[in-house]
């Protein structure tokens, strides 16, 4: 149950409970998560072309990378990240404009399509991914969390994360100079830190600290994230353990439970004990997470990676043992009868032509060594390819291979379309995190909005024009409109394809045949210049034909090329 103030023991300080508590629950979630530790360590070590050799199965640190080929082919369709538009709820276009820009600007500036690769691959490789919503002085920032670094109550829903009673963002590791100088801790538990430094404890576990850093940040450039970050801790820097605890807290004056956070640095020292809306400016927890293929029972589901991860190590084993074949043909061994007196074997140097000599009958004498061949090996390989494409969707004609038989293209089009469908259902669970995210972000830009702001916006001749914004200006009720850039084209064709089979019926009919235009060119980036151009072109080329009823060539009185006039009708009484 969550910590309840008024029922602890008078033997009992409330703090110590209170850290009874957090450590309980956080014992709790590790033990949930570590089920899966082996798994996503295989699968990035599978990602990285790391292997791990054995005596008895792959003696050979070989690696098929079908791995890294599946998650790079199921990344680049999963989309780019997905388009954010904000709709002012009472129609203020000229504050809806602002905040557009204002959006747009922190996307750029805090590298959200940077994060948005890790949090994908992520995804693919372990199943989850969360995002951490961040209050800072210039706005609010996104960072997508190591997958080990983050713990969840087992008890949440899924597909809900404000179920959840507890959440954990743990291995968060800081110098010690830069929390004793953060005004936001307690003097009591920076106290209790300066002491925990001077002790021989202290040194040894910040030097666990660091290695366990270095472990995290190769994950991140794994992910292609590079940073400066990454050199942030110089020589002689103590590094601290911290975690950030967010949990749920009965009030027993307001008759509620209450969002609280807990920071505590190695697992001993309370630094910071606060009311969450009282933090943050809000009253939900500050993350995101998404699945590729949610579970009702479990947080933490299965990624395109476990499909994977089998079948890549076992292919693996069978082209280390080919390599291992194919070296041990190519050393020559033989038996040779020990039995035979006199016969001392020895080791003579090939050459071209050379003869080398046997005692009597060669073949009575020594013997080669049979190494038989394993030629059905890449057989076997490549069947079990065939199989993590089949379930990931990532075929050989999306990693841009072509197949052996020969097929028509309007078959490459379709099996193209399948792979592709199970693409858009990932991207449906996708879009859905960025709608999260575009709520909590907004929540938190208007509870904690920069005094002042400085934006760009480029126009279509490439020229920059700087805005100074301030929170009236962009200050308001929005929802946001979040859509994929891959749907809107799909969509988009699939509507002209509608629009031309309608016009095929009706060839004649000039209004159709406008709107069929108009929507085609709607999908290229024409600035308004260039669309003008193109409809004018496309008026004189409908105008032609009505030049066709031209005067009869040296027809008297009339130049050559004008039109006749039409004979009018005649007026009745």
């Amino acid at each position: 149950m969550p910590y309840n103030e008024a029922d602890t023991p008078k033997s009992i300080s409330s703090s110590e409970l209170l850290f009874e508590q957090l450590l309980n629950e956080r014992k709790t979630a590790r033990e949930f998560q570590e089920r899966r530790h082996q798994a996503w360590d295989d699968n990035y070590e599978l990602y990285r072309n790391k292997v791990r050799t054995n005596r008895l199965t792959q003696r050979q640190a070989v690696n098929i990378p079908l791995m890294k080929e599946t998650i790079k082919t199921s990344l680049s369709k999963i989309d780019d990240a997905p388009n954010v538009d904000w709709n002012h709820l009472q129609s203020d276009e000229v504050k809806e404009l602002v905040y557009q820009e204002v959006w747009n600007d922190q996307f750029k500036k805090k590298k959200f399509e940077w994060l948005d690769i890790v949090d994908k691959k992520n995804v693919l490789l372990y199943g989850i991914s969360s995002k951490k919503l961040n209050v800072e002085d210039d706005g609010i920032s996104v960072n997508v969390l190591d997958v080990f670094d983050i713990v969840y109550d087992p008890l949440m829903n899924p597909t809900d994360i404000e179920t959840a009673r507890f959440i954990i963002h743990q291995n968060i590791f800081r110098s010690l100079r830069e929390i004793l100088a953060d005004n936001r801790y307690t003097e009591e538990g920076k106290e209790e830190l300066k002491k925990w430094n001077l002790s021989a404890e202290g040194i040894k576990q910040s030097q666990e600290n660091k290695e366990e850093l270095d472990k995290q940040q190769e994950r991140l450039k794994a992910m292609g994230v590079d940073s400066d970050e990454f050199d942030r801790f110089a020589g002689g820097d103590v590094l601290v353990n911290l975690c950030e605890h967010y949990h749920k807290m009965w009030n027993a004056k307001t008759k509620k439970f209450e969002r609280m956070v807990a920071v505590y640095a190695q697992d001993k020292y309370i630094l910071l004990h606060e009311k969450l809306e009282e933090l943050i400016g809000a009253d939900f927890w500050p993350f995101t997470v998404w699945m590729e293929d949610p579970e009702t029972n479990d947080i933490y589901a299965d990624g395109i990676g476990d499909l994977v991860r089998t079948p890549n190590k076992i292919i693996n084993i069978w082209f280390s043992q080919q390599v291992e074949n194919r070296t041990l043909q190519n050393f020559q061994m033989h038996w040779f009868d020990a039995t035979v007196q006199g016969y001392q074997p020895q080791t003579y140097e090939p050459g071209p032509g050379r003869m080398l000599p046997a005692p009597g009958d060669p073949y009575k004498t020594v013997m080669p060594v049979q190494i038989n061949g394993l030629d059905e090996t890449f057989t076997a390989i490549d069947f079990l390819i065939r199989v993590v494409e089949r379930g990931s969707g990532a075929t050989a004609t999306e990693k841009g291979v072509s197949e052996k038989k020969q097929i028509t293209l309007g078959e490459v089009q379709i099996l193209v379309g399948k792979a592709q469908e199970r693409s858009i259902l990932m991207s449906k669970f996708y879009r859905g995190s960025w709608y999260e995210l575009a709520l909590k972000w907004n929540a938190l830009m208007q509870e904690n909005a920069p005094k002042i702001m400085k934006l760009y916006k480029t126009g279509r001749s490439g020229k920059i024009y700087p805005k100074t914004v301030y929170p009236i200006d962009w200050k308001g009720e929005y929802e946001p409109t979040v859509s994929s850039s891959s749907e809107q084209e799909e969509e988009t064709t699939k509507g002209i394809q509608k629009f031309m089979l309608i016009r095929s019926q009706f060839p004649n009919n000039l209004a159709l045949g406008k709107i069929v235009q108009k929507r085609m060119l709607q999908m290229v980036d024409l600035t308004p210049e260039e669309l003008k151009q193109v409809e004018e072109a496309e008026e004189k080329a409908m105008q032609m034909p009505q030049m066709g009823q031209m005067a009869p060539t040296g027809q008297p009185g009339v130049p050559q090329g004008i039109p006749l006039p039409q004979p009018q009708p005649a007026l009745t009484q």
